[in-house]
């Protein structure tokens, strides 16, 4: 089925186009300088709610924020304007199409169909300036502009003029990221490190620890260097994992920092995290004798939580931690609490919905209950969502284990 993309851009359009016409028109005596589309809220592989729409005034602003600062801070925080334009019955229906067209096929377009969805909206934003522009609506100092949350679409619905104007920090981290771009790998990689420790760089910490990610094996010798040298090991064992190459040097590394008794525990516990990660969940129960119980139980439970997600990751294979588990029985209470509903979770892919629905039938309660909960939300075909109804009502009722079973019962509830 074929989505129409340039009908979602119209309609983009043409709703922000009314309002600001209409609120143009309610307020004539007031100098409307900007609209923007705004509250992107999605959930991957299911939901794509419509945005709303937000128009500002500088005389609203100046009353909501008479002081300078808090004005620089208001002008661009559409969820505190004074209009607000919520979806009608036909933008509620373009929702539902975008949902349909982004689950077939057992949802694996969903992200594929989100940044298309995401991308039309910054360039329906363009065509609505123009369109307000050309008709003399607004003058051409007004913007409209797509503000998701971490403000990456920004840049799409404006010029770059647009973005030094309005967003001069928006302007600063990409020419910033302009020089590092026409360096060589290995000098990026030197720079980056240095932005990662220094956080006074235009580029957020964030980006740059992204950036070191996407470079792969290019990194590894400096994360490596940085986690014998550096306060934060957290950081540089989180990253090896995330770059996902086990080399025997990168398993040593982070086994040595595991094992350091002279640590903080949360650095070592990110380097049991990393290991694990890595397919190396063999280390921690080798090595249970020299870390603390909390070090070896978030050892355990990374490949599974919300952790695996970031960066390079095998398929979810609960065979490491049942093994694991087999060794040190005691240890399951401590992993079943990281792996407790609401303390972050693993998204699982169509790809991974067979092994999580025969984890159904683990013989470890911590196994069944995490399969539990990643299903709820995964996508599964009709055969897989029949399959996982039933069980979930099986174990809400037949369970040996009660957290199982409270589990069970809530999502089926």
């Amino acid at each position: 089925m074929r989505f129409d993309w340039a009908g979602l851009q119209a309609a983009i359009r043409d709703q922000v186009v009314g309002f600001v016409r209409r609120m143009c028109a309610e307020h004539p005596d007031e100098h409307i300088y900007g609209a923007a589309v705004h509250e992107f809220y999605a959930e991957s592989g299911g939901t794509i709610a419509w945005t709303l729409v937000g128009v500002a005034s500088e005389e609203r602003l100046t009353a909501a924020a008479p002081d300078a600062l808090d004005a620089q801070v208001l002008r661009w925080s559409p969820a505190d304007w004074p209009w607000q334009l919520d979806p009608g019955a036909a933008e509620e229906e373009w929702a539902s199409r975008l949902e349909t067209a982004a689950t077939a096929g057992d949802g694996r377009q969903w992200d594929t169909v989100h940044e298309r969805y995401l991308r039309t909206a910054a360039k329906a934003c363009r065509a609505a300036r123009k369109q307000l522009v050309a008709d003399g609506i607004v003058g051409r100092d007004f913007v409209v502009v797509a503000m998701d949350e971490a403000w990456e679409l920004i840049p799409l619905s404006l010029t770059r003029a647009q973005v030094r104007k309005h967003f001069p920090e928006l302007d600063a981290e990409q020419r910033e990221a302009d020089r590092l771009a026409a360096m060589p790998p290995e000098q990026q990689v030197a720079e980056l490190v240095a932005i990662v420790e220094s956080h006074s760089s235009p580029l957020p910490s964030e980006q740059a620890v992204q950036w070191l990610r996407a470079l792969g094996g290019l990194a590894v010798p400096a994360a490596l260097a940085r986690l014998d040298g550096s306060p934060d090991k957290w950081l540089w064992a989180k990253l090896l994992a995330d770059i996902g190459i086990a080399s025997a040097e990168v398993s040593d590394a982070l086994e040595r920092t595991m094992t350091n008794q002279h640590l903080g525990e949360p650095d070592r516990s990110w380097a049991a995290a990393a290991l694990s990660r890595l397919g190396r969940m063999d280390l921690v129960v080798k090595r249970l004798d020299s870390i603390p119980p909390g070090v070896a139980a978030q050892g355990f439970a990374a490949p599974y939580t919300s952790f695996r997600d970031h960066g390079a990751h095998g398929p979810l294979d609960y065979a490491p931690l049942e093994s694991a588990l087999a060794v040190c029985p005691d240890r399951h209470p401590a992993v079943s609490e990281q792996l407790a509903p609401g303390r972050g979770l693993c998204s699982i892919g169509p790809d991974e919905a067979g092994t999580a629905l025969a984890a159904l039938a683990s013989a470890l309660p911590v196994v069944r209950r995490h399969a539990l909960l990643v299903l709820f939300d995964a996508p599964l075909n009709a055969e897989q969502r029949r399959h996982y109804t039933a069980r979930l009502k099986h174990l809400s009722q037949d369970d040996p284990d009660p957290l199982v079973r409270e589990a069970a019962a809530t999502l089926g509830g």
